[in-house]
């Protein structure tokens, strides 16, 4: 659907994904497991994206066992000391790839692709050893040399690190493929070049009309099959108006959105009730959570049509913030921060934490954090949220790009805060921007 929120400098389009879908799409993640983008750290740009992992309700490195059979844990009472099996929290059911096992004495264990999960006790931070083997896996040791000398811990050989990919249970045509997407808050159909696809939700013995009035050929591109190719599963071949062929997911029509440019856009999203991202599974989100598209400004998540933000140590970075993907953020960084990125009576003022309800859990990118002062807090891939005192209506966002500078005034408390954020970052500064997706 399209919402108009608006405000005195731009119009923003609010979507919700899947309104094609028949039934509730699956979850991405059950709860209490979590999603965290695993980054390499680069001294003067934003971390460069290596891959994705579930985590545990803090985010903590999940394993494997190469001892371990599909749906049996062989780990001992005393091997458990050390690689503790990944409880099933309570009222959590199985999603997707994410089953549960019992263990002897009746404990519940998740498993992921029908192999048990764990954490391992000696990962101090969390993540720190999923990132290090990323590093590993990728650059040469002397690339990697920063990561090996902050974090020199890797898994004895006959432990795994589990990396999140979503298994494709159903028939893929040639060309279609499928991958997570946070614009979009899930897994979506792609094509061949890793591009968001897009249904239309029309009807199909008439889906030749379906991009033929004035314009919108200029905005959405057909999915075309192959002269020779077949229905395969839920995709079958519809005929178009000019002769040509096209490919339909459960007799819905797809289709590419041309303002998206690079894999991951998802521009289509919400530019019609009768257009929608093609979804396999959905992304956990809290109550009254969306993703906005704001002109100039790209996605952003909002809560209740409120812009959220998050504050990040300061950063020296080529370029500035203001470019594609230079809201990348580390994650372990963070997880450091916590409710400490605003923990001060002047800060509060300004800046609202976004409380969780009483029995909220973690899940997916979303984790529940604690604040020193005892309180809950939601945080997106490792940084807590807020809202801002000075937005007042659904659209405003002027807590963007501000920069709150600390300067100590020989105070014990400004000392000590200051030198917190030197520890995360090496500078005394939080800037806030816009919680991006």
């Amino acid at each position: 659907m399209r919402t108009f929120l608006l405000s005195t400098a731009f119009v923003a389009a609010a979507f919700t994904s899947a309104a094609w879908a028949a039934s509730p799409l699956p979850a991405t993640t059950p709860q209490g497991i979590t999603l965290v983008d695993v980054f390499r750290e680069l001294e003067f740009s934003s971390p460069e994206f290596l891959w994705l992992r579930p985590g545990d309700a803090e985010g903590r490195t999940l394993f494997t066992s190469v001892r371990d059979s599909a749906g049996v844990s062989n780990c001992t009472a005393e091997c458990a000391k050390e690689w503790i099996p990944l409880s099933v929290v309570e009222g959590a059911k199985a999603a997707g790839d994410w089953s549960i096992i019992k263990r002897d004495g009746g404990a519940r264990q998740w498993a992921y692709k029908s192999m048990p999960v764990y954490t391992w006790v000696k990962e101090e931070r969390p993540g720190d050893v999923a990132t290090g083997v990323g590093v590993d896996a990728v650059f040469n040791s002397k690339l990697a040399q920063k990561v090996l000398d902050l974090n020199p811990l890797r898994p004895p050989a006959d432990w795994k690190v589990v990396r999140f990919e979503h298994s494709i249970k159903m028939a893929l045509p040639d060309g279609i493929d499928a991958r997570n997407n946070t614009i979009a808050q899930g897994v979506t159909l792609t094509d061949f070049e890793g591009m968001t696809l897009y249904v239309f939700d029309g009807d199909a013995k008439k889906d030749g009309q379906a991009c033929s009035s004035a314009g919108c050929a200029t905005q959405w591109a057909p999915v075309t099959a192959p002269s020779l190719a077949g229905g395969v599963g839920d995709f079958s071949i519809v005929a178009r108006n000019d002769g040509t062929r096209q490919w339909a997911y459960r007799k819905k029509p797809l289709y590419r959105h041309k303002a998206d440019k690079l894999p991951g856009d998802a521009h289509g999203a919400g530019a019609d009730q009768k257009w929608s991202v093609a979804m396999l599974t959905e992304d956990f989100r809290p109550a009254g959570v969306t993703v906005t598209e704001r002109d100039g400004y790209g996605a952003m998540l909002t809560v209740n049509g409120m812009t959220l933000y998050t504050g990040v140590a300061y950063e020296a970075r080529w370029g500035g913030r203001n470019l594609r993907d230079g809201y990348r953020n580390m994650y372990y960084k963070g997880k450091l921060m916590g409710g400490r990125t605003c923990d001060t009576p002047e800060c509060l003022a300004a800046w609202k934490p976004f409380r969780p309800g009483a029995d909220a859990q973690s899940n997916g990118f979303w984790e529940v954090i604690v604040r020193d002062d005892g309180s809950k807090q939601w945080a997106y891939k490792g940084y807590a949220l807020y809202t801002y005192a000075g937005d007042k209506t659904p659209g405003d966002m002027n807590g963007n790009d501000l920069y709150d500078s600390l300067i100590t005034d020989g105070a014990d408390e400004s000392f000590k805060r200051a030198t917190f954020l030197v520890d995360v970052n090496g500078r005394a500064g939080v800037y806030w921007h816009t919680a991006k997706p």
